[in-house]
């Protein structure tokens, strides 16, 4: 009797963070495109900017979702914190597909975006550049990625084999509890570990 009230509540509480899933990404984009189009009346960019622009958008994607997860979900005592940590210790359990996602509303996700945009906006005023919308496109396909990708990691969807590495490293850093705070392409893990000395020593001890 418990194992079938259990797969109805994972059930249904799969079908609600799928819902939850399928708004944000449509809010992701809808922002990303929004944001690509205001970026454009100001200044139209060329081929090579926008594609500065969207390495540039990829690589402050990485190093804000590093900074997010370790510092403000990890290192904070706030309600984000304490969210984020109902994630960790639902993991195996049959409500953790409500946990889930980045966020439960896509208005968060709205507020992400603009928060984020709004420094790159202020900059291509003032200097006229012709890269910000490459940045704004580069932040949808970032923030639809992880989300996917993370969905899947904890859910059980298919992944290609190229990105199998990434599904163990995050379910590491929830094994640990600690480091391996990229979810898919940890860049600023590696830059982390580059820059402490001592950790890299010790893992240079640990593979001899």
């Amino acid at each position: 009797m418990h194992s079938d009230s259990d797969s109805v509540i994972r059930a249904e509480t799969r079908a609600q963070g799928l819902r939850i899933k399928r708004n944000n990404l449509v809010a992701a984009f809808l922002s990303g495109s929004m944001l690509a189009l205001i970026s454009v009346e100001f200044v139209i960019p060329s081929q090579i900017g926008f594609l500065l622009g969207l390495l540039t958008g990829f690589v402050y994607a990485n190093g804000f979702e590093y900074c997010l997860h370790r510092f403000l979900l990890h290192g904070g005592h706030g309600v984000f914190s304490q969210q984020h940590m109902v994630h960790h210790t639902t993991l195996n359990s049959p409500e953790a597909a409500r946990y889930v996602n980045f966020s439960s509303n896509p208005w968060g996700v709205v507020a992400l975006f603009f928060a984020n945009a709004a420094p790159f906006l202020f900059l291509q005023w003032i200097f006229r550049n012709g890269w910000t919308a490459g940045v704004f496109a580069s932040f949808a396909i970032y923030y639809i990625a992880f989300e996917e990708i993370h969905w899947r990691t904890h859910m059980g969807g298919w992944l290609p084999k190229w990105l199998r590495p990434a599904a163990r490293h995050h379910m590491l850093h929830h094994a640990h509890d600690i480091g391996r705070f990229n979810v898919f392409l940890p860049i600023f893990d590696w830059l982390a570990a580059w820059f402490q000395p001592q950790a890299r020593t010790s893992s240079d001890e640990a593979g001899r």
